[in-house]
């Protein structure tokens, strides 16, 4: 099975409400114009771990991106 194949099956087997979620990362991922860092600055680390550890205590405090202006 190739992974694009993988990523049908698990797509399929999610609830449609649920699919919302992933909708705004495909999206960011099929556009060419948008250019994925990956040689952050230790500092954008800590950020990036300190948002998530944020959101994992309070998840309902964050709007998701598909619904800002």
């Amino acid at each position: 099975m190739t992974i694009r194949q993988e990523i049908h099956a698990f797509i399929d087997d999610i609830e449609e409400s649920k699919l919302a979620a992933l909708k705004p990362l495909l999206s960011i991922l099929v556009d060419e114009a948008i250019v994925i860092e990956t040689d952050l600055t230790e500092e954008e680390r800590t950020l990036i771990a300190q948002g998530i550890e944020e959101y994992e205590k309070n998840p309902e405090s964050f709007t998701p991106l598909d619904l800002i202006d």
